[in-house]
């Protein structure tokens, strides 16, 4: 399957194969896709981009597991036992998962450590709110009884992004694998290495053949297979842009679209809140990950009378977090995912500072890291909330302090914005806190430090941050189709 080389000290993994039908398959291409490590910019790995030939193998795969294979037809508790092998089988190889993930994109130990312990408890997690779907139901229709059934929806296509690569895989992996799906993975081009980890431990777990292909590439490959003919359901982790163009094809099918997109969510501090015990949760919900977060909140907006105070806390507190090597476990800020997100993040920072904005923390690179992706992790005060800095997403370690007047005047600086995925309020009621919460328009809002990315409950965007929900029953549900079956008089089935 791979071929693994010492280049300039490090180790470099060559793949071979794709991952199609649950088996490796030799790559007939010639293209392929080269992974620079983030944090020494060599080269870490180098996979096969698939063709559009390889991608209808895929598809067809998956089809056929659909249509006549076993995997619709198991029980849920059989299928379950295949996924619990399935984690099984990564969690015999922990550190090669972490560390594959942090030599592709960058991130920091301690963040793909938090991440993979995940795992297993999101999995027993989608076990019990699955117990609670009933899969054959008897209601009462307008004359007689109705059996309303819930059937797999067909063959899905998962589009993951690179800032979290094997949890956002397995999260559209296992409830589409749990509700009779089989499935098609195409992960980022930035984060490929890590998937070849999740296609081996599918091997390993014995899921039957068909039910689970991973292919590689970039928006081509990526539209091929969610223009597939063969897809009946696409879920997409990624961009606005991108969601939007997947949300088109989908909408000239008329195939089933979950979309988990982009976010800028606030956080609101309101008065009298002692911020001491919460610095660990507003700086995590805004800065983990380097910002790299699509729930990230870093739009912190702050009562006038009290904004030097939780800015001095902020710059204190976040002064004495570590950057650096990203394989170190004390590290708090590794680089960035690519030289051209990179790019990216300092143009916004530019921008700050051309429209009046002032960077009390960080806004350059890290003098003590002269190679690597790093961006200094940067505060800005005296931003207006019209300011690019504050509606875009920077996707990476930014953090925007404004001030507000009177409650409605922080609820209507939280609104104003495209976007609506997280968010976060801090108060000294937490009774007061959700009231606040509640005007916030956004699919999650954690109050007074609580969890963030809606806890395990139902998990989706408003506005421009995506369609329909993950997580939780919603999310199993967009998994299903409902049929309705209409019985004769007097007959009552059994369930």
């Amino acid at each position: 399957m791979s071929d693994h080389r010492i280049g300039q000290g490090a180790l470099i993994t060559l793949e071979l194969d794709h991952f199609i039908g649950g088996r490796w398959v030799k790559a007939k291409g010639a293209e392929y896709i080269d992974v620079i490590s983030p944090a020494t910019e060599e080269l870490t790995g180098r996979v096969p981009v698939a063709l559009p030939s390889e991608i209808d193998d895929a598809v067809a795969a998956a089809r056929e597991a659909f249509e006549v294979g076993p995997w619709p037809r198991l029980s849920i508790g059989e299928r379950v036992e295949y996924l619990r092998r399935l984690v099984a089988a990564l969690e015999s190889r922990r550190e090669e998962v972490i560390r594959t993930q942090i030599d592709e994109m960058g991130a920091p130990y301690r963040f793909a450590l938090e991440n993979f312990d995940a795992i297993s408890p999101s999995l027993e997690r989608m076990i019990k709110d699955v117990e609670t779907i009933p899969m054959r139901e008897v209601r009462d229709g307008t004359v007689g009884k109705v059996l309303v059934l819930r059937e797999p929806i067909g063959v899905t296509a998962g589009v993951t992004p690179w800032n979290s690569p094997v949890m956002v895989a397995l999260s559209k992996l296992f409830p589409s694998l749990l509700m009779g799906c089989p499935i098609v993975l195409k992960p980022a081009p930035e984060s490929p290495l890590s998937a070849y980890l999740i296609g081996e431990a599918v091997r390993a777990a014995g899921i039957p053949e068909g039910v689970v292909s991973i292919i590689n590439g970039g928006v081509p490959e990526g539209a091929h297979l969610v223009g597939h003919a063969g897809v009946d359901h696409v879920t997409f982790t990624g961009s606005v842009n991108g969601g939007r163009a997947i949300a088109k094809v989908c909408g000239e099918r008329l195939c089933r679209v979950t979309l988990e997109l982009g976010g800028k969510s606030p956080a609101v501090i309101l008065p009298g809140v002692d911020m001491t015990p919460y610095l660990p949760a507003l700086v995590g919900g805004s800065l983990r990950n380097s910002g790299q977060i699509c729930v990230s909140t870093n739009r912190v907006i702050v009562h006038e009378r009290d904004r030097d105070t939780v800015v001095a806390q902020l710059v204190d507190y976040v002064s004495a977090m570590k950057v650096g090597d990203p394989h170190d476990e004390d590290t708090d800020f590794g680089p960035v995912a690519s030289a051209r997100q990179r790019q990216v993040v300092e143009r916004f920072i530019a921008s700050g500072v051309a429209q009046g904005a002032r960077a009390v923390l960080g806004g350059g690179r890290p003098a003590d890291q002269p190679r690597g992706w790093y961006v200094e992790p940067t505060i800005f005060v005296d931003v207006d909330p019209k300011m690019d800095i504050a509606q875009e997403e920077i996707f990476g370690p930014v953090l925007s302090v404004m001030t507000y007047q009177d409650e409605s005047e922080a609820v209507a600086i939280a609104n104003d914005s495209r976007f609506g995925l997280g968010g976060a309020v801090f108060a000294p009621d937490p009774e007061l806190g959700i009231d606040i919460a509640s005007r916030i328009v956004t699919g999650t809002c954690a109050v007074n430090g609580g969890p963030p990315s809606g806890g395990g409950a139902p998990f989706g965007g408003r506005k421009d941050s995506g369609l329909g929900y993950e997580r939780d029953v919603e999310g199993l549900e967009s998994f299903v189709e409902l049929k309705s079956v209409t019985l004769p008089a007097g007959y009552v089935p059994a369930v």
